[in-house]
């Protein structure tokens, strides 16, 4: 088999690239910006438990960043550590769960999982000024979906990162754990300059993938020429 069939990342759909490919001009273009104008869009566009809090709302806030913050955090990231991490996950993960449906479907499932890890960590942190930035929920529902599906008869079609139902469950557990134990570390512990891990978030993504990859999964596209053949694996 030749190289370019084991090479997942360069053989994602379509939707997958153009996500991927989104997320990192929108970094570009914010650390293009001055340092204040940089940050100040950061503030606007992150997501914010405090702004669905009575104290917003009744001092008049801006009813926008209430629908836009749970999908425009997803473009925000804090260093190219932040944003590499998490449009490599995507690009593995992501890639998987697109193969077995529609652009349209994909987008919807993607920007849910968003929206269901912002929601998350609101629930556990309501009313706090802590900006969320990052697309890992929706990365994190890339992982709960390839999780479901990995518990389903293989499909030599359709091959998951996962080998065995057992290697998934392993997955899912280390997975957890380690997001809880870093998500209580002090950010300088773990190298980061900018906050510590939302865990909330990453639960929230991956529940929503793991629970609503039913619905949206189209069983599988057809396989393209230049896409993997049953042995392949990410």
């Amino acid at each position: 088999m030749s190289a370019s069939h084991n090479a997942p990342i360069f053989n994602a759909p379509d939707i997958v690239k153009w996500i991927g490919g989104a997320t990192l001009l929108a970094h570009v273009g914010r650390m293009a910006l001055p340092d204040g104008e940089g940050m100040e869009l950061l503030i606007d566009w992150a997501f914010i438990p405090a702004r669905y809090g009575a104290d917003y709302l009744v001092g008049g806030g801006s009813w926008w960043p209430l629908l836009a913050t749970p999908l425009s955090y997803l473009l925000i990231h804090g260093d190219f550590t932040h944003l590499l991490v998490n449009v490599l996950l995507f690009l593995a993960f992501g890639a998987a769960v697109a193969r077995r449906m529609g652009a349209g479907r994909f987008l919807s499932f993607y920007a849910l999982s968003g929206v269901a890890g912002a929601f998350a960590f609101l629930l556990f942190n309501f009313d706090l000024f802590a900006p969320v930035i990052g697309a890992s929920g929706a990365v994190s529902g890339m992982v709960g979906a390839v999780c479901r599906l990995s518990f389903r008869p293989p499909d030599p079609a359709h091959p998951m990162p996962f080998h065995s139902r057992g290697s998934a469950l392993g997955f899912v557990v280390v997975w957890l754990v380690l997001n809880f134990f870093f998500g209580m570390l002090p950010p300088e512990l773990i190298g980061s300059s900018g906050g510590g891990i939302a865990w909330e978030t990453h639960l929230g993504g991956f529940l929503f993938g793991l629970l609503a990859i039913g619905y949206f999964d189209g069983r599988g596209l057809p396989p393209k020429p230049f896409e993997f053949g049953p042995s392949a694996h990410t």
